[in-house]
């Protein structure tokens, strides 16, 4: 047997891997520490390893560092990858990821679309255990509470090669958690994605794909996801402010709308609306309610879905969301706006208008400010095709949760 056929033995005994230490610095089997895992330092690692695991030997790398050097073989080209996250800080990978932790459900969500295989992540956020409908394969992985409140110590029992943790919201939070487990364990891997902003997410898709080796797949889910954002720009371009839909979007909050800083706002002016409210300090600021009927919205959107009670993939109940858009059109003076008297008041779920669905609950929001130029739009089938071929679970929103009304 010759050493290229050598060679090929040893990659297919190891390529696949299940579960590796902390990524740590330096590729495993890289002899002379140059940072390139050549064939021939591979094939001498592999064999060292044998002897040592079945003839006696001493010495050498565990078989995970093995599984590892074969990866990185294989898909790197034997070199380390570097990943420049939505944070900018540039991150450098010795190994595959095979122990994740999440504190975003926006980054898990994401991960499930690439393909990432679910096993190899150890722990979520806990509003992401507790989603069991959608997260099924999440009900029995360790929780580690939120950014707001982590749970330091089960992360570190967890052994995570990496975390994920938001780039541009609740920064201070984020950064003391990095602090925290850089300083702990210095092997770890914090990588800072958002996963739910319209002008970040396609590259944000493509790098996380690279990361796992799952470009392809990347490519497949950032071109759905392009092909109905972009159908929406185009759909709304050229449209003059002076004839853009007035819209007034509630957030969950009785009278408690949008501003320019809100990313709903950003959805609304995506799908073409004109928010009355955008310049309201704070993200959701409080409005008078006589100001509303002033400027006579002729879209309303009603924001549904705080906690996990209400609609969403926690239930089939059109009656909640139906009872959420009455009290709407029975405001006092509300009898006079034209997006009652037009009947265009509407509820939307957050769990399509927020996070890496985002780009669903915006096409609901095309089709309803502007169905004539959005008639062959299909949120609906948007929706399916997402969770099918995407998402990976069995739900049929023919019979299942409740997102929108009417």
């Amino acid at each position: 047997m010759n050493r290229r056929h050598l060679l090929a033995l040893l990659l297919l005994l190891f390529v696949v891997g299940t579960v590796s230490a902390s990524s740590g610095d330096g590729i495993p089997g890289d002899a002379d520490g140059d940072k390139v895992l050549t064939g021939a330092e591979y094939a001498s690692a592999a064999l060292t390893y044998l002897d040592s695991a079945y003839m006696g030997g001493s010495g050498g790398l565990t078989r995970t560092d093995i599984r590892d050097a074969a990866w990185v073989y294989t898909h790197w080209d034997g070199k380390p990858l570097e990943v420049t996250d939505s944070s900018g800080q540039t991150v450098t990978l010795y190994r595959p990821l095979r122990r994740v932790v999440t504190f975003s459900g926006e980054s898990l969500e994401t991960l499930r679309s690439l393909g990432f295989d679910m096993e190899n992540v150890v722990a979520v956020d806990k509003y992401s255990h507790e989603k069991s409908t959608f997260f099924p394969e999440c009900r029995d992985k360790a929780n580690v509470g939120s950014i707001w409140s982590p749970d330091m110590e089960q992360v570190l029992s967890v052994r995570p090669d990496a975390v994920f943790l938001y780039a541009t919201i609740s920064i201070a939070a984020c950064d003391d958690i990095q602090r925290k487990l850089e300083a702990s364990s210095p092997g770890i891997r914090v990588f800072r994605f958002d996963c739910f902003k319209p002008a970040t997410y396609p590259g944000e898709i493509r790098t996380i794909a690279s990361m796992i080796n799952e470009s392809g797949r990347g490519e497949e889910f950032a071109s759905f996801y392009e092909s109905t954002m972009g159908r929406i720009r185009d759909g709304t371009a050229g449209i003059p402010d002076s004839e853009k839909v007035r819209v007034y979007f509630e957030y969950w909050f009785d009278y408690t709308t949008v501003s320019a800083k809100a990313g709903y706002n950003e959805k609304t002016e995506l799908a073409g609306g004109m928010n009355p409210f955008a310049t309201g300090t704070g993200e959701y600021p409080v409005v008078d309610p006589e100001a509303i009927i002033v400027t006579d919205p002729e879209i309303v959107v009603k924001l549904a879905g705080q906690g996990l009670a209400v609609g969403g993939y926690s239930g089939h109940d059109i009656a909640a969301l139906e009872a959420i858009r009455s009290a709407l059109t029975e405001r006092p003076g509300w009898s006079r706006v034209s997006a009652v008297e037009d009947g265009r008041v509407y509820v939307i779920h957050s769990d399509i208008l927020g996070g890496a669905q985002h780009f669903i609950g915006t096409a609901y929001l095309a089709k309803w400010f502007y169905p004539d130029r959005f008639a062959d739009l299909d949120p609906h089938a948007v929706h399916q095709r997402y969770l099918n071929e995407f998402q990976g679970i069995d739900f049929d929103l023919a019979s299942e949760g409740t997102f929108v009304y009417p």
